[in-house]
């Protein structure tokens, strides 16, 4: 892409492939380095550090939920405008929202290095679990005020038309992770401490990385000075609050999951659903960068206010994502298994077992849990926080909860495998149902 004006001029097919494609490959990358993290630790170090990466992960995604509400919020405001053509305005939120950004990250490090203890004893962790997951936020933590610039800035590259630079970006973080991981584990021995610290460093050199296309004045935006009103900002807030509850919402869950499976199960079900999660990222992944990296094109028609082309642009989401994740539950079923030998070493027959039971139940979750996030992505592409908020929140928090609240009674271990499957059906409901509602109120 050259510029935001393609978002309105070029064919759908071909935006989709310029936006989605580099996307996609960006979110492959990532959720690659996270699943060979995984295979690193679980093969080398064993399911103790396995299932504390487990418990402590959903930690910082919650504290980090702040960043992307900014992030996304500010986003969907920088497209819109520059749709109406007020490139001014735009550069104006970017640089406030990167300085706001920064001081946010400083608090997040600030209060995960004075809860994260408490919180794990509170969960009922066995003590060596608690040290080596505590040592594996600390590290996170203390490179969050750099770290989170980079994935803030790929939202404003992609709007800026450098999905290409923002690809070769991402694909070079998770390489680079990939192998600070094997020298700072295999080698030389550093253990959970290595894979903490082959993140931090690998994302915080992404983070600079990503700024020299806007040093060189070469996008779109451009760093100014200046503020945005107190009303204008809790707007943005308000509409990135959708990715805030939905990231925050998700976190929380995941603790409750854990918290859950630690009481019926102990840490060798916290490791077998460490396992799955790490396969569930690519899949996640994968859509979650087909409709972030399309967002910007639904919010620039919108502010164009070009509905024929936003509503024709979102049924090809909706269609990419859904066949996305009936391959990937095809996949799963069949080399699922296979898979699994990449995490559990040959001896742990109890992991392999475990892990192998959960899988087959919970790769039937891709048939419906792609609809909600198609659709949550939409409402806030368009400025409508509410809808969005609500389909986050029943998706993520709400409908889980329930289903956890009666399978596991029912069912016990064997329910914390279906919860995904049953939250899903009732939000994809939700979702379809509110979309036909919107797209008929505003065709008629």
């Amino acid at each position: 892409m050259k510029d935001s004006r393609d978002f309105a001029q070029l064919p759908l097919g071909r935006l989709i492939a310029r936006c989605a494609l580099p996307a996609m490959v960006s979110m492959s990358a990532m959720a690659l380095y996270s699943v060979i993290d995984g295979v690193f630790v679980g093969y080398f170090l064993g399911a103790a550090s396995l299932a504390a990466i487990n418990l402590v992960f959903p930690l910082f995604l919650l504290f980090s939920a702040v960043i992307d509400m900014i992030a996304v919020g500010s986003s969907v405001q920088i497209a819109t405008r520059l749709g109406a053509g007020r490139q001014r305005e735009a550069s104006r939120i970017f640089s406030f929202s990167l300085v706001a950004i920064f001081l946010v990250s400083i608090a997040v490090a600030a209060v995960v290095f004075a809860g994260t203890r408490p919180l794990l004893a509170l969960m009922g962790a066995e003590p060596v679990v608690i040290e080596q997951a505590a040592t594996y936020l600390y590290i996170l933590a203390a490179g969050a005020p750099i770290g989170m610039f980079f994935f803030a800035t790929d939202n404003y590259l992609r709007i800026c038309g450098w999905q290409n630079y923002s690809m070769a970006l991402n694909v070079g973080v998770a390489l680079l992770n990939i192998a600070l991981d094997y020298l700072f584990i295999v080698p030389l021995g550093w253990g959970i401490a290595g894979a903490a610290l082959a993140t931090t460093l690998s994302i915080g050199l992404g983070a600079l990385l990503s700024f020299v296309p806007f040093l060189l004045r070469r996008t779109e935006l451009r760093f100014v000075r200046g503020t945005i009103p107190w009303r204008q900002f809790r707007k943005l807030a308000f509409n990135g609050s959708s990715d805030f509850f939905d990231s925050t919402a998700s976190s929380v869950m995941d603790l409750v999951v854990n918290t859950v499976l630690l009481q019926i199960g102990g840490t060798l079900a916290v490791a077998a659903f460490s396992v799955v999660m790490y396969l569930d990222s690519v899949v996640s992944m994968l859509v979650f960068g087909l409709t972030s990296s399309l967002q910007p094109a639904l919010s620039y028609c919108h502010g164009a206010r070009l509905r024929a082309r936003m509503h024709r642009l979102q049924k090809a989401i909706m269609a990419t994502a859904g066949a996305l994740s009936m391959g990937a539950f095809v996949l799963l079923e069949l080399a699922g298994p296979w898979a699994l030998t990449f995490f559990i070493a040959p001896d742990d027959t109890a992991l392999m077992e475990l892990s192998l039971a959960a899988l087959s139940i919970f790769a039937l979750s891709y048939l419906v849990k792609w609809v909600d996030v198609c659709a949550s992505s939409y409402f806030t592409a368009l400025e409508q926080p509410a809808v969005s908020l609500g389909l986050s929140l029943l998706g993520t928090l709400v409908a889980p909860l329930v289903a956890l609240a009666i399978l596991v009674p029912w069912l016990g271990l064997t329910g914390v495998w279906w919860m995904p499957l049953c939250a899903g059906v009732l939000s994809a409901a939700a979702s379809f149902l509110s979309l036909r509602k919107h797209i008929f109120l505003q065709c008629y």
